[in-house]
């Protein structure tokens, strides 16, 4: 207890809040632990930075936390009466249909430790909705990252998940000038019209196209580069956006140049679909030898 208590006092170099999912694995073969806390946080620190989660989930369901622990990560778990949860179910054509079968607690500003709340980077990464709309304005300091996914889901009665950037989240109205928002196209519904209504929502928006270019936005929409994606022999995608996400927030707090970060990032990435789940996300060495 004297060792947890210490974590609680001692600033994190990367924090990311938001739910860690049980992902149940098609043919009831068993579950592993997803959502983008996972996925970020394993990258964060493999990339040599110290990180940490705020989630929240049954406490029966802790052994999803396992490999972060193992990876060394810093977790403060809020208990909760179920665990989100996610399952895929594909019809004879490959269509997908995502379910959602539970939901943790929301996690609230009170949640945060006040420790870890001055973070050199702070990553928001909802996954259905449990990071209350003014979460945002509590980190004017520092590098905030901000990955809306969850914040575009809602599920009907049946528990089916529907995905829509109409209206825009309200939690991305009002951000603040230190927030950098990362989303794919597949999050705007591949409409690429609503780009000029997310591009002027922060004064850093990085849009990803799966294996193409990332858009890098800057000055709200007013200035524009492309850069490209790593190649890479894919194996499992799940994850890509968080790995990228986390990769090029790192980076861009050392280096304050985005186009390197976004490089930086599409390399991270393409180490990390090459194997399953969190397997392959890569360390510093190999994210560098992979740019080589």
């Amino acid at each position: 207890m004297d060792s947890y208590n210490t974590l609680m006092e001692t600033r994190p170099d990367y924090l990311v809040i938001g739910h860690v999912s049980k992902d149940l694995l098609p043919g009831g073969e068993g579950a592993r632990a997803g959502g983008t806390a996972t996925y970020s946080a394993i990258a964060a620190q493999r990339l040599g930075l110290q990180a940490a989660m705020v989630t929240s989930m049954m406490i029966e369901d802790e052994p999803l936390l396992r490999e972060a622990q193992e990876a060394g990560i810093w977790i403060h778990a809020v208990p909760a009466d179920e665990t989100t949860t996610f399952r895929n179910v594909y019809d004879e054509h490959g269509r997908r249909t995502q379910l959602i079968n539970g939901r943790a607690s929301t996690i609230e500003w009170s949640d945060v430790p006040v420790s870890w709340r001055g973070a050199g980077i702070v990553h928001l990464g909802p996954v259905a909705q449990e990071l209350p709309a003014g979460l945002p304005g509590y980190f004017p300091y520092g590098l905030l990252g901000i990955t809306p996914q969850g914040w575009m889901r809602s599920w009907d009665d049946q528990g089916q998940v529907l995905h829509s950037a109409r209206p825009v989240p309200s939690a991305l109205e009002a951000l603040p000038p230190n927030a950098v928002l990362i989303l794919s196209i597949e999050d705007l519904g591949y409409h690429s019209e609503l780009m000029d209504s997310y591009v002027k929502l922060a004064p850093i928006v990085v849009i990803t196209q799966g294996p193409g270019e990332a858009l890098l936005y800057r000055r709200r929409g007013r200035k524009k580069k492309a850069v490209g994606a790593v190649p890479a022999d894919i194996a499992d995608l799940t994850g890509a956006g968080d790995v990228f996400a986390a990769a090029l927030l790192v980076r861009y707090r050392e280096t304050g140049d985005l186009e390197e970060s976004a490089r930086f990032a599409h390399a991270a990435a393409a180490c990390a679909i090459e194997g399953p789940g969190a397997e392959t996300i890569p360390t510093r060495a190999e994210v560098m030898e992979r740019l080589r």
